[in-house]
């Protein structure tokens, strides 16, 4: 039992050392493809200003929440004791986990890196150096999109500039690449950077998108199992907080009412179109009803 506790640890102490290396690895590759765009100061083209205003813009947002979502609590459960109340009213609710012992809601689950119960835990990214649960999905989402609009605008900047000097100078590509030089060297480089990531991170942003739109996570996806099928404005809602909508876009805390309650379905209860027990359990219409009040936690108040 012993070396198995202690084999976790090994494997959770190297999972952050790499994922430390992955986290700087990024910040250099994109402040260095930031660099690459001054080659075409010289450049006359008014547009080439305003893409480079928008590329330095996108990376200071997504290393912002590349910074959020690496430091922001998941969503780990706090809460060490079952709530009796919920146990006499489902099974499913009389989980307690074995490893981190702690109640494990429903919709929870345990992360071996972390050595912590998270809420509506997506998977544990190595990118980030954390798991990325129902607290900090707004900021993975948004390093996610950032991403790609910083890379995008960077392939733009170097296809403009390319085409410009070539025009310019009036010779063609395949007789310019036959001089090697530094420069050059560096725009190649970057340009096969920018492609492989934009293909990668369009993906990852495509499963969340789906994710939120199922409200399922990558753990539920595995099992079969979905969260309550709602609409996706709903949906949206319970990850980027029920506020203003230029919050949405902004590092800003999302006002979140995060419920241990709710429960998982079976896809094929999600098929037929089952009654949800969570309506039985509480009445969201009635803030006074006692389940309502003790499992809808505002993650803006402080917690015990």
């Amino acid at each position: 039992m012993k070396s198995e506790e202690n084999t976790e640890k090994s494997n959770s102490v190297k999972s952050s050392y790499f994922g430390c290396t992955l986290l700087v690895l990024t910040h250099v590759l994109v402040v260095w493809g930031l660099y690459t765009t001054s080659f075409y100061e010289n450049s006359q083209l008014s547009i080439l200003y305003y893409l480079r205003a928008f590329a330095f813009c996108f990376w200071v947002l997504l290393s912002t929440f590349q910074i959020r979502t690496s430091f922001s609590d998941p969503g780990e459960i706090r809460q060490k004791s079952v709530p009796i109340k919920l146990q006499l009213v489902h099974e499913m609710y009389g989980r307690k986990c074995k490893k981190c012992n702690s109640w494990k809601p429903p919709r929870a689950h345990h992360c071996k890196r972390c050595n912590k119960c998270i809420f509506k835990m997506d998977h544990h990214c190595d990118w980030e150096n954390n798991c990325i649960g129902a607290l900090n999905q707004k900021y993975f989402v948004l390093f996610l999109l950032y991403q790609l609009l910083y890379l995008l605008t960077l392939l733009s900047i170097h296809t403009i500039g390319i085409y410009d000097y070539c025009m310019k100078s009036k010779r063609k590509i395949l007789p310019m690449l036959m001089t090697i030089t530094t420069t050059k060297c560096q725009i190649l480089g970057i340009l096969l950077f920018s492609f492989f990531f934009i293909f990668f991170v369009s993906q990852m942003l495509w499963d969340q998108i789906s994710a939120i739109s199922d409200n399922q996570t990558t753990v539920e996806s595995r099992q079969g199992k979905f969260g309550r099928q709602q609409s996706f404005i709903h949906n949206f809602k319970q990850v980027f907080g029920d506020q203003a909508w230029y919050h949405w876009l902004l590092p800003t805390k999302p006002k979140l009412k995060i419920n241990y309650a709710e429960l998982v379905y079976a896809e094929e209860l999600i098929n037929q179109g089952t009654q949800y027990l969570e309506d039985v359990i509480y009445d969201e219409t009635n803030p006074a009803s006692i389940h309502f009040a003790e499992f809808m936690l505002d993650n803006q108040a402080k917690q015990k």
